[in-house]
């Protein structure tokens, strides 16, 4: 039996000007010939063959926004980072050489916040559990889980915990919650650290943040994808599964970022617009039929993890026209769901 189901998109934005951290290396690796077309519709092709990234106004992402909402995505899940250098006490320093550089990953998210379209498309948080916060970084985050623009489920706040099961970081975010007169639905992502003991009663729910399986071909990954959706219901808890628009980091393999590797293997290519549509039709079919995945709600990987190869944000392309292929195969299949 179907139910409403809502549609989430990852959103990792570091789709910014060469000369920030984040932007530099992704210009890095796809400002090149070999990779453009995974470029951001919003990038430029200069005189010089080069490529820019220009820092988007409040306007033009309004216009990202509205694009989104218009192919049918419910919300958008924003990477939420520490926004400071304040003391942190929450979570891991894993990656505490970034430190200085990850608030520029929340522009985007701070421009949605202030946005007029975010009337008509909502947002959660993605909790990156080897970041280290401070209680004023998830005080923030309880602050925007009140507004009207926050995702909620039967009136509880969806976030999410990327990095693996932290029992500790689920008992922080929940105190800072009570503190502040909020009851967060918290859904972990099972890429990572996993529960020694196999109790994973402090989670309201399982995801994932990505699949990154080798395959030749789109359809073996998206089989694949949704074979590692049917294996989260061994965690008891309910599921919210994955439909993934590809995986493929080759130019971070050619040219790499510091804070990531990966295997040099084989990874299929992008869907095209009708195997993308597919994809979506198969998830769905799976959700009706599986009474965990029954949470009214689906992930996708990612509206612009350009350089990880899953994207549905429109790309850059010869005629200087956005790219809309694969958005476009999911929005058909979600208009007639």
């Amino acid at each position: 039996m179907k139910k409403e189901l809502r549609i989430g998109a990852i959103n990792w934005d570091a789709g910014l000007p060469e000369e920030t951290y984040f932007g530099h290396y992704t210009l890095n690796t796809l400002g090149c010939e070999r990779y453009a077309h995974r470029l951001p519709y919003y990038a430029v092709k200069k005189d010089d063959g080069e490529y820019s990234i220009p820092q988007r106004t409040q306007e033009q992402y309004d216009r990202e926004l509205t694009i989104a909402a218009d192919a049918g995505i419910d919300f958008f899940m924003y990477c939420w980072y520490p926004d400071g250098t304040t003391p942190k006490c929450i979570g891991d320093e894993h990656y505490g050489f970034l430190t200085e550089h990850v608030p520029e990953l929340n522009k985007m998210r701070k421009l949605y916040q202030t946005s007029p379209i975010n009337k008509r498309i909502k947002m959660c948080a993605i909790l990156i559990g080897l970041h280290s916060y401070a209680e004023k970084d998830l005080e923030e985050l309880m602050c925007a889980m009140k507004e009207d623009y926050y995702e909620k489920k039967d009136g509880r706040p969806l976030v999410f915990i990327f990095g693996g099961y932290r029992t500790e970081f689920f008992s922080a975010l929940r105190n800072i919650g009570v503190a502040n007169g909020v009851d967060p639905y918290i859904i972990f992502m099972n890429n990572g650290k996993t529960s020694e003991n196999g109790n994973y009663s402090e989670a309201d729910a399982v995801s994932a943040y990505a699949s990154g399986h080798s395959t030749k071909s789109f359809e073996e990954f998206s089989s694949a994808t949704n074979n590692d959706n049917e294996k989260r219901r061994q965690y008891g808890i309910p599921v919210i599964p994955l439909l993934s628009a590809g995986w493929n980091p080759k130019p971070r393999i050619d040219r790499p970022s510091p804070w990531v590797t990966y295997g040099d293997q084989p990874y299929a290519p992008a869907p095209t617009s009708e195997q993308m549509e597919a994809a979506a039709r198969n998830f769905f079919k799976w959700i009706d039929n599986t009474p965990e995945a029954n949470t009214g709600y689906g992930v996708v990987f990612a509206w612009n993890e350009f350089e990880e190869g899953g994207y549905l944000c429109p790309t850059l392309s010869s005629d200087g026209k956005p790219c809309t292929e694969i958005l476009d195969g999911l929005s058909r299949a979600l208009k007639q769901r």
